[in-house]
């Protein structure tokens, strides 16, 4: 499994991963323009899109998926990480409108990655994505602190409860899977 993210390309080798989540990169925009000029996707690919985008054109978004023969799309980065009170707390409504989304590209044929940062988030998505969640991407605090390279590894978590697959970032693991600069 891939999560393709070439909106990483823009940010300096070695910077933290914590970088990613501000808002100094236009994702969604970044995943638009890599599709248009590199069309065809690996197998098991997932998106990573910002859910939360006011501006995003969605519908644009889906065809390019679509003709890139992506698998799914992931909430990557998480609304959990980029909508917070000033004390550092998530705010709920993000949440919401990203599982939106998701059931949105879902109920289009796609599969979804949901990626979040506790056991209830997983649960709520779980609930609501049903048959289309493909799995789940645990966000852990310290993965913010990782070093972007050429490759991010996705670790398999196993399910531990779940009814599907539960990964998380590693630095450095045996089971390889990456996220992508692409």
């Amino acid at each position: 499994m891939t999560i393709y993210a070439p909106s990483l390309r823009t940010l300096p080798q070695n910077a933290m991963f914590v970088m990613a989540t501000l808002p100094v990169i236009d994702w969604n925009d970044c995943l638009l323009r890599d599709l248009q000029t590199s069309p065809k996707a690996p197998p098991s690919c997932y998106a990573a899109i910002v859910m939360i985008d006011p501006f995003a054109c969605w519908e644009d978004m889906v065809d390019l998926l679509q003709d890139a023969k992506m698998t799914g799309v992931t909430n990557f980065p998480p609304a959990s990480m980029i909508e917070r009170t000033p004390a550092g707390v998530p705010i709920d409504r993000g949440q919401e409108l990203e599982l939106r989304r998701m059931e949105w590209f879902a109920n289009r044929g796609f599969k979804v990655l949901f990626v979040a940062a506790n056991e209830s988030e997983m649960r709520a998505a779980e609930q609501r994505l049903g048959s289309q969640l493909g799995g789940f991407v645990y966000l852990r605090p310290d993965a913010l602190a990782l070093p972007i390279g050429a490759d991010i590894t996705l670790v398999s978590l196993g399910s531990q409860g779940a009814s599907v697959p539960k990964f998380a970032l590693e630095h450095a693991a045996t089971s390889k899977q990456p996220l992508r600069r692409a």
